[in-house]
């Protein structure tokens, strides 16, 4: 008589192939979370940038704030964002700061009057 189905060995050895592979994919599924979430920081720079660069056009100095740049951060932004100034209104840097994955390290981001996009701390553990 032939028997249908599967034995427990087989099923143990198919479990634990899935879980080597789930162990090897898992951290680098995270990782990728991880990067997606700095492009909301890199989107929102380039932005910064670009206002700077109208705001000089205009007012021939950069501007000290996002409010006079009209430039709003989405709501639900992981990231905080400051502007500095600097010789006398003819230079900027503009710093995006955030925990995005929740262990102590922090995610810098600058960018400067000549659009120069650093990742000054990376937050992604490479």
């Amino acid at each position: 008589m032939k028997q249908k189905g599967l034995s427990l060995m087989e099923i143990m050895i198919a479990l634990v192939i899935v879980a080597i592979l789930a162990g090897l994919g898992y951290p680098r599924y995270q990782k990728m979370v991880t990067r997606s979430k700095q492009t909301e920081a890199k989107m929102v720079l380039q932005s910064i940038y670009l206002g700077q660069d109208l705001y000089l056009t205009s007012q021939q100095t950069y501007a000290a704030d996002l409010n006079a740049m009209d430039i709003e951060i989405p709501e639900n932004s992981r990231y905080s964002y400051s502007i500095t100034i600097e010789n006398n209104g003819t230079t900027f840097e503009a710093k995006a700061t955030a925990n995005i994955d929740g262990d102590p390290a922090i995610d810098e981001w600058t960018i400067n009057n000549k659009n120069q996009l650093v990742n000054t701390i990376n937050d992604v553990i490479e």
